[in-house]
């Protein structure tokens, strides 16, 4: 198998960029790529080039539309809130089974593809009421990889994500700490710290630096 689930130790972390650079390495590589973005929030129907699903399609040199959108997508919401908080407030029905099986329909058959499912926020941002992401990852059964970013208190975040995964049995792929800006910390000096504790393959994504070394180490 070669798909993925991303998630986070927080929303802004970099899930977003992280994917899409794996998808380019992937196809650089010559694989055929693709990606679910089952829940997204923050973006309007005037922003989805700028949106976390719209980034995914440009890094799959698809075309970004609302139908294209709507493809890797099942709901999207213009306020920035937790997709249980979005839906409830839309009066939407919160299916988390329908959610399971979007997110299981994006599956490629060829296990030669590389794919990405992307959640919303954090580890433990809910999908539901009654269902979290780490259910919606254990439910899916797919590796993880788990994006951080140098920042106060990342450590324990990352510690405790990590430590949430791996209790409940999930295959945790790689660490990747991403540097969301060229003034940000570098993201080796988190690496250093969380491997005093874990060795889980970690790996930094600079800012403006490709995810080649990445893919190809996680693909040895």
């Amino acid at each position: 198998m070669n798909s993925y689930f991303v998630t986070a130790t927080g929303t802004d972390i970099g899930k977003t960029y992280v994917g899409a650079e794996l998808l380019r390495a992937a196809r650089r590589r010559g694989l055929a790529v693709s990606a679910c973005k089952p829940l997204m929030s923050g973006f309007g129907e005037d922003a989805l080039a700028r949106s976390d699903a719209g980034l995914l399609l440009d890094a799959m040199a698809r075309p970004v539309t609302p139908e294209t959108i709507s493809e890797i997508c099942r709901h999207r919401f213009e306020p920035p809130l937790a997709p249980n908080v979005a839906m409830r407030r839309a009066g939407l029905v919160q299916d988390y089974e329908e959610i399971l099986r979007f997110a299981r329909a994006s599956l490629p058959a060829d296990p030669s593809q590389f794919h990405l499912v992307e959640g919303a926020g954090g580890l433990m941002s809910p999908v539901t009421d009654e269902k979290l992401h780490s259910d919606l990852i254990m439910d899916l059964g797919l590796p993880v990889i788990l994006v951080s970013a140098g920042y106060l208190g990342a450590v324990s975040h990352t510690l405790t994500a990590l430590d949430v995964l791996q209790s409940k049995g999930a295959s945790v792929a790689a660490l990747i700490v991403s540097q969301p800006s060229a003034d940000a910390e570098d993201p080796d000096h988190l690496i250093g710290e969380i491997r005093l504790w874990s060795d889980v393959p970690a790996f930094p994504l600079r800012f403006g630096a490709k995810a080649d070394p990445i893919f190809h180490a996680m693909n040895q």
